[in-house]
C-alpha cells in the first residue's frame, strides 16, 4: 500500500485511479501487486491508531469521486479496505481486459488472497492461487513468500518495487534462501535506484544479515520505538566493531520469548550506544549521566539543568522494548511461511497489553521508572533553563537507511 501514497496526477474517480495503477503494472509484463491486510487488534492497527484516523468515506463504486486529500483518505483502515476491494472489482471487469492482454502474468493480492488475472475475448477471468494464501498482515513480510513461489514456478529474477525501508532488511535476511536473483527498486525521481539484494546479502554474510535485521527493529521501526537522538547510523558503526553484540541481535527470535542472555546483551549494547562501554546496566548509565548533568558536587534541585530525554531508557523500560522487538523480528524471520502460528501481541512476554478501550498499547515500563519525589522535582524544573541540545542530541525525524548500503557499482 505504500505505493498508493506516492501516486501523482491522479484522475478524478476511484475507478480511474484503479486503472491508472494497472497501467503502471502492465508495463512489467509479469507482475504481482499486493495490498496489506487489516486485522483488528494487530500491532499495525495500534500504529495506525497512533498516527491518527481520518473520516470513513463510502466508496459506492468506480464512479465515486476521490476526496480532495487522497493521503488523508488512506489514513482510515475501512477506506483502504474498500479501495482494495474496488481494485479487485475494477481489474476483474471487462474495462481492464485490453490492458491485461499486454501481460503474460498478472496477480493481484487482496486480504492475503492471490488472484491470477487473465484476459481473453474482451473478458477477464480471475483464478485464486491457493498455494500462496497467507495470514500475514503486511506485504513487507508476504513478499518473501511470493518470491519463493516465483522461484518454484521457474522465474530466475524478480524486482521488488517499494519505497519502504523495512523490506530491504527483511529481504537481506531471506535472500540467502530464495532461489532467484532479487532486486529492490526503491526511491523516486532522481533518487530512484535498483539494488541487487542477492549480491549484497552474499557480500555481508548470512549471520550479519540476521544481526542487521534485529538491529534495525531494535533501533526503531514502524512498531518499535527509536532511541531519541541516536538514529541508526552511529550505533550501527559501533555494532560493526562488536561481534559479540552482532551475535545477540542475530539470536533475536530463536523463540517467541526473548532469551535472558540476549536481553542482557542488548542492555549492554545500549550502554555502549550511550558512550559507556564498560557498564552492563542502563540504570548505572542513567545515574552517571544524571550526575554529570547536575554536576559532580551539586545536588539535584528544581533549578538543575536536566534533560531526561538524553538519558537511555532504564531497565524497566528497556526490557518490554526488547520483548516487542523480539516479537517483530520473529514475524519477519517467518516471512516465508504462509500460515504463521504466533502468540497474541498482548500475551505474556510479548511487550503489549490491551487498554480499557480494548486497544493494543505498548507496555512502556514494567515498574515505576523514577521515585515519586524525583518526578515532582523534575516537573518543577523550568523548561527555559534547559540547555539547547547539540546536533548529536537532536531528534532524528528520518534517516536515509538505504544510503548506508551504497555499493561502488550501481545497477
Amino acid at each position: 500500500m505504500a505505493l498508493l501514497h506516492i501516486l501523482t496526477n491522479m484522475p478524478p474517480t476511484f475507478g480511474e485511479i484503479c486503472l491508472q495503477i494497472l497501467d503502471q503494472m502492465v508495463a512489467k509484463k509479469h507482475f504481482l501487486f499486493s495490498t496489506d491486510s487489516y486485522h483488528p487488534q494487530s500491532i499495525k492497527a495500534q500504529e495506525r491508531e497512533r498516527r491518527g484516523k481520518s473520516e470513513k468515506i463510502i466508496v459506492d463504486g468506480p464512479s465515486t469521486r476521490k476526496p480532495g486529500d487522497f493521503k488523508q483518505f488512506l489514513a482510515n483502515d475501512d477506506n483502504k479496505k474498500q479501495f482494495c476491494q474496488l481494485l479487485f472489482r475494477v481489474w476483474s471487469d471487462q474495462r481492464a481486459a485490453s490492458r491485461l492482454e499486454k501481460t503474460d502474468m498478472a496477480v493481484l493480492i487482496v486480504e492475503g488472497r492471490a488472484h491470477k488475472l487473465s484476459s481473453s475475448n474482451g473478458k477477464v477471468e480471475a483464478h485464486e492461487i491457493h498455494t500462496i494464501y497467507s495470514n500475514q498482515e503486511e506485504t513487507d513480510t508476504r513478499v518473501v513468500l511470493y518470491l519463493h513461489h516465483a522461484a518454484a514456478i521457474g522465474y530466475k529474477d524478480a524486482v521488488v518495487r517499494t519505497p519502504d525501508t523495512d523490506i530491504f532488511v527483511i529481504l537481506l535476511y531471506h535472500a540467502h534462501e530464495i532461489k532467484l536473483n532479487v532486486y529492490l527498486d526503491t526511491g523516486s525521481g532522481k533518487h530512484r535506484r535498483l539494488i541487487n539484494v542477492t549480491e549484497f546479502a552474499e557480500s555481508l554474510g548470512k549471520n550479519y544479515c540476521a544481526a542487521l535485521l534485529g538491529y534495525y527493529v531494535w533501533s526503531g521501526e514502524d512498531c518499535t520505538s527509536a532511541f531519541k537522538g541516536k538514529g541508526k547510523v552511529g550505533p550501527l558503526k559501533k555494532l560493526q566493531k562488536k561481534p559479540k553484540f552482532q551475535e545477540a541481535f542475530a539470536r533475536l527470535d530463536d523463540e517467541w520469548s526473548i532469551h535472558h542472555e540476549v536481553d542482557e546483551s542488548l542492555e549492554q549494547f545500549a550502554c555502549v550506544m550511550y558512550g559507556h562501554s564498560r557498564e552492563l546496566s542502563v540504570n548505572t548509565v542513567c545515574g552517571k549521566m544524571l550526575c554529570k548533568m547536575v554536576g559532580e558536587d551539586e545536588k539535584l534541585t528544581a533549578k538543575s539543568k536536566v534533560d531526561l530525554a538524553r538519558l537511555p531508557p532504564c531497565c524497566a523500560a528497556l526490557q518490554p522494548h526488547n520483548k516487542r522487538v523480539n516479537h517483530r523480528v520473529a514475524l519477519y524471520k517467518r516471512a516465508h511461511i504462509a500460515i504463521v502460528e504466533k502468540p497474541k501481541p498482548y500475551d505474556e512476554g510479548q511487550g503489549w497489553m490491551r487498554n480499557a478501550k480494548d486497544l493494543l498499547e505498548s507496555i512502556w515500563s514494567s515498574k515505576p521508572i523514577l521515585p515519586a519525589s524525583l518526578i515532582d522535582l523534575l516537573a518543577a524544573i523550568d523548561p527555559k533553563d534547559k540547555e539547547t541540545e547539540d546536533e548529536e542530541d537532536m531528534e532524528v525525524d528520518e534517516v536515509d537507511f538505504d544510503a548506508m548500503f551504497e555499493s561502488d557499482e550501481e545497477l
